[in-house]
């Protein structure tokens, strides 16, 4: 599956991508996920890592798993250089598109609740705050709000 949206092209990632998608991780997340999680996600048969690039440059990913009928999504994030262009959107919308492709009825994520930036994005899209894991995140430590958007 590789799908172009506007400028962008979205498909599933390769073991090649790792390299990048590690880099952009780290500067992230405080509590990045390792090599090992992505390669993980690589062969497990619920999920789809995808990896967002502009102009051959990979310039953001998204990890989604599937279970019943619900697409989750582990992780997402865009490289600090290309952030505020409309990037996460467009991949929130292709999100969207897989999930209802897959017969999905709800979309789910777990959000760190000082992330504005992200919680903006998502209510955006019209996800719903449906709860909060205390104590979710490490470094530093903080709760997680539960987002989810019925299809």
């Amino acid at each position: 599956m590789c799908e172009k949206v506007k400028d962008l092209t979205i498909e599933r990632m390769k073991e090649e991508d790792l390299e990048e998608v590690l880099r952009i991780e780290k500067e992230s997340f405080s509590d990045p996920w390792t090599k090992e999680s992505f390669l993980e996600d690589l062969h497990r048969g619920f999920a789809y890592p995808a990896v967002v690039k502009m102009g051959g440059e990979l310039v953001g990913y998204t990890c989604l798993w599937k279970i019943e009928d619900e697409l989750q999504i582990a992780n997402i994030a865009v490289d600090k250089g290309y952030r505020r262009r409309g990037i996460a959107q467009r991949l929130i919308e292709w999100i969207m598109e897989q999930a209802l492709k897959q017969n999905c009825k709800t979309i789910i994520l777990d959000v760190r609740e000082s992330n504005s930036g992200a919680l903006e994005l998502y209510r955006k899209f019209d996800f719903e705050e449906i709860g909060r894991r205390k104590n979710y995140y490490r470094y530093p430590v903080e709760n997680a709000i539960i987002m989810e958007k019925k299809l």
